[in-house]
């Protein structure tokens, strides 16, 4: 079994790709760094604020204004704590509460994998709920009762029925790290993981994998049952309407795509690799920029 060691796992584009073109802001992304450089994308219930953790920090966006705030945290566990804020996974639950992972800011009082973390004050204070030392979960899905993860530190799936307490472990094909994950909104069993170069399908809830679509740095997001989209590395996004068996072209991005996240059924917000933010209300057949770093 082949395992990563956490962030920074995926390996530069080369060419002319999106990823790699001159001119991408440095404002909120260090792209001078390797690759992952946005982690998460989300938006606060309570305000409309576009929530995002890149590779220098976490940001809270006012998409109305373009103001952006630093969010400067602590985790805590027993007696020790550590900023934290770069390499971080989030995803909101509610006005104020979030799920995280990643890595400590500073490497001295915390282990390097901070497992299952979770904030009630918008990600000033964290504590830890599970796996401290032990994961690096970098997509948190929430469907169907369940809490599925994407773990970079054992190259699996997970997955917790008790709200992420414990988890069950399901390995990923050929001990690949998947770089996105999602699960089908009528099947709690049915799974769709990418790597860098492939699209992979699970049937029986991430215990076998076998490949579906062959594409560069895949990123997901499946809303409703005939609404299953993936955006590719040159920006171009597809959608499915019959859960991933055949895909249409609907539109492209000007950019790498990184993180999605879905206000609606057809109505989404994509991340870019230098943290612009764009939108669509219409399933991806046009794109509006939100915001711009």
């Amino acid at each position: 079994m082949a395992a990563l060691a956490g962030c920074g796992g995926e390996t530069a584009s080369s060419g002319g790709s999106p990823a790699t073109r001159q001119g991408l802001s440095d404002r909120l992304v260090d792209v001078g760094k390797k690759p992952p450089w946005v982690n998460a994308l989300d938006v606060d219930p309570a305000t409309g604020d576009v929530l995002m953790t890149t590779n220098k920090g976490f940001w809270r966006i006012d998409p109305a204004t373009d103001a952006v705030e630093r969010v400067r945290g602590t985790v805590t566990a027993g007696r020790d704590s550590s900023p934290v804020g770069t390499f971080l996974e989030i995803l909101v639950t509610g006005p104020g509460t979030l799920l995280g992972s990643g890595h400590p800011d500073s490497k001295a009082a915390l282990p390097p994998y901070l497992g299952l973390i979770s904030s009630d004050d918008g990600g000033a204070t964290w504590s830890v709920i599970s796996r401290l030392g032990e994961a690096d979960l970098h997509k948190i899905v929430l469907k169907h009762d369940r809490m599925y993860a994407i773990d970079a530190v054992i190259a699996a799936v997970l997955v917790s029925s008790d709200g992420g307490e414990t988890f069950t472990e399901h390995f990923t094909p050929r001990d690949q790290v998947l770089i996105d994950l999602e699960v089908d909104p009528g099947d709690p069993d049915r799974l769709f993981g990418s790597t860098e170069t492939q699209l992979y399908r699970s049937e029986d809830g991430g215990r076998s994998w076998r490949p579906s679509e062959i594409g560069d740095r895949i990123r997901l997001v499946w809303t409703a049952p005939d609404a299953f989209f993936r955006a590719d590395q040159d920006g171009t996004v597809y959608r499915s309407r019959d859960g991933g068996e055949r895909w249409e072209e609907t539109g492209a991005v000007p950019g790498e795509p990184y993180k999605f996240k879905a206000l609606g059924d057809e109505q989404l917000l994509l991340a870019l690799s230098d943290g612009t933010v764009v939108e669509t209300k219409d399933g991806g057949r046009t794109w509006n920029e939100v915001f711009r770093p």
